[in-house]
């Protein structure tokens, strides 16, 4: 069984202004979830950061638009 845990460790802390194949599979996983739509750009921009925050928001944690450790493992979780 999938925990989330050791997918989680190996994905970086995301904050506006990020870019990379970490910042596409957020903005999948956000699209998913139907907090899109979001390109799938790689690119950390306003769109993906108030998707974040509705993500954040909706799941109860803190609503700060940074893809942490908490905000990942959720995100992991669900998936």
């Amino acid at each position: 069984m999938f925990t989330g845990t050791q997918r989680t460790r190996s994905l970086r802390t995301l904050t506006f202004g990020s870019t990379g194949e970490d910042v596409k599979h957020l903005q999948r996983q956000l699209n998913v979830f139907r907090f899109g739509p979001l390109v799938v750009d790689g690119i950390f921009g306003v769109a993906t950061e108030e998707a974040v925050k509705k993500f954040q928001k909706s799941s109860g944690l803190t609503v700060d638009g940074i893809v942490g450790s908490q905000t990942w493992a959720r995100l992991e979780w669900l998936d």
